[in-house]
């Protein structure tokens, strides 16, 4: 089961940052918001295909960024890459 919240932990060239993943499911569409200390951002063209993800996110803190997510859910796990202009960034986390 993919919804509910998540700690995640992003690997970035700044070192790891933080946050929480709330992820909410109708059918296969995908939405919610991911937040941490620094930012808020909600969750835009998400998609659900068996236990792999996929959605868009937009920070503007620290500075103005469009990510495009990808992940996949085991169990309590979720692990997956954060695509933006400046290259990619993996993260990891488990349920909350």
């Amino acid at each position: 089961m993919v919804q509910g919240k998540w700690n995640i932990t992003i690997k970035t060239p700044m070192g790891e940052k933080s946050g929480v993943l709330d992820l909410k499911t109708e059918g296969m569409a995908l939405t919610g918001s991911l937040f941490s200390a620094e930012y808020q951002a909600a969750i835009t063209d998400g998609k659900v295909v068996g236990n792999k993800l996929s959605w868009s996110a937009k920070i503007t803190e620290p500075m103005r960024m469009n990510f495009k997510f990808t992940a996949t859910v085991e169990a309590d796990r979720i692990s997956g890459v954060a695509k933006h202009l400046l290259g990619k960034a993996t993260f990891t986390g488990t349920r909350a």
